[in-house]
């Protein structure tokens, strides 16, 4: 009985992919993509913060180069746009396999690390940064990352789920939603978007409360929803584009 219960743990082990192998296969499934075009739809609903929806347009091409054409003023989120797992697997460090977890349907495999804080492009009112996790779900069929969590302190910063479809071999978002998270952001501040010198920040908690939002009552401070249309893969851009 202990000889049998040990070869099925240890088939059950061997079942488990490696960071490295669920890592490699999403980088490779991403770079089937030379570049691409997209039509992005975004609606901003923030706390102290409004902005109505606006049409964008996104040029990429690999490995990282980023274009954003968009008539008048907008505001589209880093997070989440272009669709490459770099942009998380870059900022993660000491990661492991959680488990995993079914997301509509289909199997994901969790992978968990701390981040490091250089990778976050953000302003910490403590000489200590705070410990920051992150969680991403991987579709273990498409090689797609549909949802991201971050926590600092096990408080929420920011949650992102993703909806795929199939475009020329590859899978592209077709809809993201961005939430950020009230707790985490407690101990952030921010500028101004719209403009201000780089030391003028405001506590996020105080922006909250100016608004007329009490931070203890609500999870989320606000959300970003872009919806991708009308894909356009390897079309052989020139560099020019993005300069």
């Amino acid at each position: 009985m202990i000889k049998y219960f040990i070869l099925i743990s240890g088939f059950l082990f061997a079942g488990t992919p490696t960071v490295e192998s669920i890592q490699d296969s999403l980088i490779t499934r991403f770079n089937r993509i030379e570049d691409y075009s997209v039509k992005i739809k975004v609606s901003v609903k923030m706390t102290g913060l409004r902005m109505p929806r606006k049409k964008i347009k996104l040029y990429y091409k690999s490995p990282d180069k980023i274009k954003v054409e968009s008539k008048g003023f907008a505001i589209v989120p880093k997070t989440g746009l272009g669709g490459s797992p770099n942009q998380f697997l870059n900022m993660m460090q000491s990661v492991h396999v959680s488990g995993v977890e079914v997301l509509n349907g289909r199997d994901h495999w969790v992978l968990t690390g701390s981040v490091n804080p250089d990778s976050m492009d953000i302003h910490v009112n403590e000489e200590k940064f705070p410990n920051i996790v992150m969680n991403l779900w991987v579709d273990g069929d498409s090689w797609a990352i549909t949802q991201v969590e971050t926590e600092i302190d096990s408080q929420k910063v920011f949650k992102l789920i993703s909806e795929y479809e199939e475009v020329d071999g590859v899978f592209l978002p077709t809809k993201t939603i961005l939430s950020i998270g009230f707790k985490g952001m407690g101990k952030w501040s921010m500028r101004d978007p719209f403009g201000g010198p780089i030391g003028d920040r405001k506590d996020f908690e105080k922006v909250a409360k100016e608004a007329g939002v009490n931070p203890k009552e609500k999870e989320f401070a606000g959300t970003v929803v872009m919806e991708f249309t009308k894909y356009k893969v390897n079309q052989g851009f020139d560099d020019s584009i993005f300069q």
